[in-house]
C-alpha cells in the first residue's frame, strides 16, 4: 500500500530550499521533537536549532536548521528558518569552522548568551547529521 504524502516546504529569507511530497517529518520544535504525518491537526510552533528530517517516496532529506517557525495547515507543512544546511553540504571543515565561530562569540549579555547557545546547538545538529551520514 502506497503511503499518502503531504506537501512540505523549507523556506529561508533567501530562497525556497525544498518543496516536496513528504510521508513523515520530524521537526525540532521548541517543546521537543514533533512527528508529523498526513492529515495532522493544524498547529504553529517555534523551532529550535536542530536536525529536521523529511521522509519522501524518493528518500530521506536531512537539514540542520537554525530555529524559526513551523506551521501545519490544510495538509501543508511550512518550515520557516534563517538557515537550512542540507546533509550533503556537511563536512568536517564546515563543522570545525562553525564550532570555532560559536566558541568565539561573546557571552556577556542575555542576548549574546542566547545567540551563542543557538550557534552551539546548530554545531551539535551538524555533528549529529555527520554521524548519521557515517552510518
Amino acid at each position: 500500500m502506497a503511503e499518502t504524502t503531504f506537501q512540505a516546504s523549507i523556506v529561508t529569507p533567501e530562497s525556497v530550499v525544498l518543496e516536496t511530497g513528504t510521508t513523515f517529518a520530524v521537526i525540532p520544535a521548541d517543546d521537543g521533537l514533533q512527528g508529523v504525518l498526513n492529515q495532522h491537526a493544524p498547529f504553529i510552533k517555534r523551532l529550535k536549532p536542530g536536525l529536521l528530517k523529511l521522509n519522501t517516496p524518493e528518500g530521506i532529506y536531512r537539514f540542520a536548521i537554525t530555529g524559526g517557525y513551523v506551521q501545519m495547515q490544510d495538509n501543508v507543512l511550512t518550515i520557516l528558518t534563517d538557515e537550512a544546511v542540507a546533509e550533503a553540504s556537511v563536512t568536517p571543515d564546515l563543522i570545525s569552522a562553525e564550532d570555532a565561530k560559536a566558541q568565539a562569540m561573546p557571552a556577556e549579555t542575555d542576548l549574546q548568551i542566547r545567540k551563542r547557545k543557538a550557534a552551539l546547538a546548530r554545531v551539535e545538529a551538524l555533528r549529529a547529521m555527520a554521524e548519521i551520514g557515517d552510518e
